[in-house]
């Protein structure tokens, strides 16, 4: 954001020209055209690089709930294979007693229960937890492409903000079609940022 405020002051220093005593009136019109085109490639590098602010944090925070997500699926299934491994510890053993027996029969049938929900219970099974765990890394992966986009974007429109002033202090104005030119490569790449960043983020 300072940035951006530093080239809008230097836009307005454009449009001024060097020495507004010797600029005659097409060299003045001249340089404020490159001074607008400053100023709008600056606000839109602000927006950009706002947008990449946020799709960083989006990154951070869906990069943590996928993390913690998968230790959660991770603790399920740890306790899954227990319940797996005592149910078959407990069906090896007998008892004379048939009171012993059938708690044994209520236990086996419980941990198998057990491993049951942890696999397939559709708000906290394996499952479940897993497709969750994979939703945060797809939002992840996205955040990541936008803010490749969005870097994309900001750094095309500084490539047009630095030909701008170049073109008002040289009077060139290929420079000054250039500078357009990048201008809206970074305008597209930050547009790609929100609806198709997989193609911004070259």
């Amino acid at each position: 954001m300072q940035e951006a405020l530093e080239h809008h002051e230097h836009a307005e220093h454009i449009a001024h020209g060097h020495d507004a005593h010797e600029t005659s009136g097409p060299e003045r019109r001249f340089n404020q055209m490159a001074a607008l085109l400053v100023a709008v490639l600056a606000a839109g590098l602000a927006i950009t690089e706002q947008g990449a602010k946020q799709a960083e944090i989006r990154v951070q925070q869906n990069a943590i709930a996928a993390t913690d997500t998968w230790a959660q699926y991770q603790a399920k299934s740890t306790r899954g294979t227990l319940s797996k491994d005592l149910a078959a510890v407990l069906s090896v053993l007998g008892s004379p007693d048939p009171s012993v027996m059938q708690r044994r029969d209520q236990l086996i049938a419980q941990f198998n229960q057990d491993q049951d929900r942890f696999e397939n219970d559709p708000k906290d099974g394996k499952t479940a937890i897993a497709a969750r765990a994979r939703g945060f890394e797809d939002a992840r992966d996205h955040a990541m492409e936008q803010t490749h986009a969005y870097h994309n974007g900001a750094a095309s429109m500084e490539l047009g903000i630095v030909l701008s002033t170049a073109s008002a202090i040289t009077r060139a104005r290929p420079l000054l079609l250039m500078a357009l030119a990048f201008g809206l490569v970074g305008a597209v790449f930050s547009v790609l940022a929100l609806v198709d960043p997989h193609l911004g983020a070259l």
